[in-house]
């Protein structure tokens, strides 16, 4: 995909006047005469010949009222900045929306209202991000219900502060426990099931390795609220560290 091109712009109109026109911002409201340039969405558009009224540069680049003869000619490509994704927005080309962690621009001239970035091929991903659930730091005040002789912290690394996204725990038992779950992390705020988010145990020893660590998510209703850590292979007495990776899985468009 090619966010930046240029064509042949001719930006004089007809009357042969040696002078620049001013680009402007393209308005729903106004008519346009031969010449003019605007700016839609990032990108430049050259008025051919009058164009009427609510006239759409991208839409009318792509589906002319005339046939063969397309009243906006497309100048130059660019981007718009990037805003949240909203089910009741009608997008355009070369809009760029961020949704569920990932930032994406519309690759056609329109599409449907409601048609999400993650469900349809229009839209292009350009990059992932971290998003506002993952990034909310967790502490071990987020941690309950703990399986007995067992205690639980959040371990804070000297390079960056504990995370949705990334943290690392400690647990101590204190008498030989059988399998089940040690304890619940709630998450600060919640995720949403629609990002199918990922959780996943990075064992930092053998010991940690042979209890057997699993984790389960906890849903209300469409919202991912924490995770429940369990010990397939039971415990022995000890003081155990690991890492938790959550991520939300931006849907990959087929």
């Amino acid at each position: 995909m090619s966010i930046f091109t240029a064509d042949n712009v001719v930006v004089g109109g007809s009357s042969g006047s040696s002078s620049l026109p001013r680009v402007s911002e393209w308005n729903n409201n106004t008519a346009y005469t031969d010449g003019q340039i605007v700016t839609f969405n990032g990108s430049q558009y050259v008025a051919r010949g009058g164009v009427g009224v609510g006239v759409v540069p991208p839409v009318e680049v792509h589906s002319p009222q005339t046939p063969g003869a397309p009243r906006w000619i497309l100048a130059c490509r660019g981007r718009s900045l990037p805003t949240a994704y909203n089910d009741s927005t009608t997008y355009y080309a070369d809009q760029v929306v961020t949704y569920l962690g990932g930032v994406y621009i519309l690759d056609a001239p329109t599409l449907p209202v409601g048609t999400r970035p993650t469900r349809d091929t229009r839209w292009t991903r350009l990059s992932e991000v971290l998003t506002e659930a993952e990034s909310e730091k967790v502490t071990s005040a987020d941690l309950s219900s703990f399986a007995a002789s067992t205690t639980a912290a959040i371990v804070s690394n000297t390079d960056e502060d504990p995370r949705v996204r990334h943290h690392r725990l400690r647990v101590t038992v204190s008498t030989l426990i059988p399998p089940g779950p040690l304890f619940v992390l709630r998450f600060p705020r919640p995720l949403a099931t629609e990002a199918r988010p990922q959780i996943s145990i990075q064992p930092e020893d053998n010991f940690s390795v042979s209890m057997l660590l699993t984790v389960t998510a906890n849903v209300s209703g469409n919202q991912v609220t924490g995770y429940t850590l369990s010990a397939q292979g039971g415990v022995q007495t000890g003081t155990y560290e690991f890492g938790v990776f959550v991520k939300e899985q931006i849907d990959q468009v087929k």
